[in-house]
């Protein structure tokens, strides 16, 4: 059983692309707390529920044993729901601009045929 559901959260992506970054999420719970610093990340193997090699990490800090995550939900299934939220909205986000790219390079190849005639 999961203690949120899809009305009580919301996810903001920001697409970076950098080295090993893919986006960072803020994750908005019933629309007034905020947790940011929520990263989407390349990973070196396959992730088993998304087919696809991301990893996504909690915030964190790192400390002389490593890194500690500063959000822990000890709920699975919340856990599990909280990155399938995230992940779908990295998602939407990543087809978007997929998209409008698409639209912009259509737009760019009319115009320079209309140039060219």
């Amino acid at each position: 059983m999961t203690y949120i559901t899809q009305d009580n959260i919301k996810v903001k992506i920001k697409l970076v692309n950098s080295g090993n970054l893919l986006a960072i999420a803020t994750v908005i719970l019933h629309d007034v707390f905020e947790v940011h610093g929520w990263r989407i990340m390349r990973s070196k193997k396959s992730h088993a529920k998304f087919l696809e090699a991301v990893w996504i990490q909690a915030p964190s800090y790192k400390t002389e044993k490593g890194w500690k995550e500063i959000v822990y939900i000890d709920d699975r299934n919340t856990w599990e729901f909280v990155h399938e939220m995230i992940y779908d909205a990295y998602c939407m986000e990543r087809s978007k601009k997929m998209g409008l790219a698409g639209i912009q390079n259509q737009l760019n190849s009319e115009e320079s045929e209309v140039k060219s005639d």
